[in-house]
């Protein structure tokens, strides 16, 4: 009987772990960006910009335009004392546009997060807009120091605990269900 309580814990255990790796993020630098059409092609992206890191802040970042999916691009809206620039998709290299923008006093701290950057452009794919590459860039080496893929907006967190309680109470249920179970049989013996 122990040894059932025992396992039941360990499923417990083991669909936490899997929740708080889920929910966790795996880079110091997470670039989320909500999506408008504006009119018929064009659309702008709003990107917010989340410093996970312990150590710097955050004081430029670049995130690429495909070559073969947009057109166009024009800075819509940069936070205060940020100097931000585009650099046209050409196809003739052909080469990706950016989108940079630059700190001009205090970045992003740790643990902080800035948005309302946003970049109007045509879009020449089909269906919508997606992920882009980005970089966070050392403005006086231009190293790259972190780079990846932005994201759609996240599902808030408290939707996600919530999701996680629901997947603990079925596994919980069906835990003490199997439990009386087993009893009523062994009763039956």
């Amino acid at each position: 009987m122990n040894n059932k309580k025992y396992c039941g814990g360990s499923v417990v255990l083991a669909a936490f772990g899997l929740f708080v790796v889920s929910v966790t993020p795996v880079r110091a630098t997470t670039v989320t960006y909500d999506l408008t059409n504006l009119t018929g092609t064009t659309w702008a992206y709003t990107y917010n910009v989340t410093n996970d890191t312990l150590v710097s802040s955050i004081d430029e970042f670049t995130i690429f335009f495909d070559v073969n999916l947009y057109a166009n691009l024009a800075v819509d809206s940069t936070p205060a004392s940020w100097d931000p620039i585009v650099i046209q998709p050409d196809t003739a290299i052909p080469d990706d546009g950016f989108y940079d923008a630059l700190a001009l006093s205090t970045g992003i701290a740790p643990g902080d997060s800035l948005g309302s950057f946003s970049v109007q452009f045509d879009f020449l794919g089909a269906g919508i807009p997606g992920e882009q590459f980005f970089d966070v860039v050392d403005p006086t080496t231009f190293a790259s120091l972190d780079s990846g893929l932005t994201q759609a907006s996240a599902v808030p967190l408290p939707a996600a605990i919530g999701l996680f309680a629901s997947g603990l109470a079925f596994f919980s249920a069906f835990e003490l269900k199997s439990r009386r179970g087993g009893r009523h049989a062994t009763a039956l013996q």
